[in-house]
């Protein structure tokens, strides 16, 4: 399967840095094989409900949210716990 071009917004970025660093370096692994295996089995990825191309990833008590823009690109507009993480919908 093709390399998968994965872009972080600028929020999602954000959020990111302002987890704890031993969650940041996971979330990064995560990002990290999505971005070279695509939709790999190794990940707990989830389609929303009610958003089309929407999509969560499971990392412990945190979610990586994104949405596919065209084709292979994905982007990544949130990372937050779970608690938060669906309460911008």
């Amino acid at each position: 399967m093709p390399a998968t071009m994965v872009f972080i917004d600028k929020k999602a970025q954000k959020q990111l840095e302002e987890l704890p660093k031993h969650i940041q370096i996971k979330v990064s692994d995560v990002i990290d094989v999505l971005e070279k295996e695509g939709f790999s089995k190794k990940l707990d990825i989830n389609k929303l409900k009610g958003l089309p191309n929407h999509f969560r990833i499971r990392v412990g008590t945190y979610r990586i949210l994104f949405a596919f823009a065209y084709g292979d690109t994905i982007t990544i507009y949130a990372i937050r716990h779970r608690k938060t993480a669906y309460s911008q919908f």
